[in-house]
């Protein structure tokens, strides 16, 4: 009997196997395809955004400025998040006082339209995208989406010490619907909200990085292993045979039960 119990147990872990492409480690290998875009400049000018690296074994978000104001930008490359797949990346943010987020996105492009005095330095409504992240200074994982020229930013905001965080995710569920939410250390999903996108935008055609970085000389990190995940739990046929063979011997203890 203990034997057929393993078997089974074994049989269900290998229905819930999920496959992964791993788009970039952020260990510093090339960030050639990818484009930083400030949406948000709240120094009307003066500053110089955010900026990326992957020099310390990890991505991280710097402020580029020097007048301390929110500086928000998105890193982007052209690669579209399939169908069925999660958007991934790993996290180890640590606690913080300072407000500052850093996160993933996903955009209707790769190369949105800049903040820039055209637009009040602020160009988050002239393109759908949507972004989760973690904010360590508040303790939560907070998203931000523009849908046909409708911002909301904060919304659902899930409660999460930084270095409880494990993993950020983003869902094409297909149809212009997406899950935003986060896996804490202890492998819990949380999911924070689910957004509809309109049938004939581009969104997710670009994937990438989400800063907010608002204080002169502060970065926030880092992130690793950017991925794509299957949400689809399509049993194996390994799987398959080893839950038949599961089923066969619960069938067998039921008959020698009866005798």
């Amino acid at each position: 009997m203990k034997k057929i119990s393993a078997l089974i147990i074994a049989s269900s872990l290998g229905l819930g196997a999920h496959a992964q492409t791993l788009i970039n480690a952020f260990n510093g290998e090339s960030l050639a395809n990818y484009t930083t875009t400030s949406i948000l400049e709240n120094s009307d000018g003066q500053g110089s955004g955010v900026s990326f690296s992957d020099s310390t074994g990890g991505l991280v978000a710097s402020f580029a400025g020097t007048v301390s104001d929110p500086e928000q930008a998105l890193f982007l490359t052209p690669t579209s998040l399939p169908v069925g797949d999660a958007l991934t990346v790993l996290t180890s943010i640590p606690v913080s006082s300072t407000t500052e987020d850093l996160g993933i996105a996903i955009s209707a492009t790769a190369t949105p339209t800049a903040a820039g005095s055209g637009n009040g330095y602020n160009s988050r409504t002239l393109f759908d995208w949507a972004s989760v992240s973690v904010r360590p200074s508040q303790g939560s994982v907070r998203e931000n989406t523009a849908i046909s020229g409708t911002l909301v930013t904060g919304n659902n905001v899930l409660s999460a010490a930084a270095n409880t965080v494990q993993e950020l995710f983003i869902e094409n569920n297909g149809g212009g619907s997406f899950t935003l939410g986060y896996v804490d250390t202890g492998d819990v999903i949380h999911n924070a909200e689910t957004v509809a996108f309109s049938g004939t935008s581009a969104i997710g055609s670009a994937i990438g990085i989400y800063g907010d970085i608002r204080t002169t000389g502060t970065s926030l990190g880092s992130l690793s292993d950017l991925s794509f995940e299957s949400i689809s739990q399509v049993p194996e046929p390994t799987s398959l045979a080893l839950f038949g063979l599961g089923l066969a011997g619960l069938g067998f203890v039921a008959r020698r039960k009866n005798k």
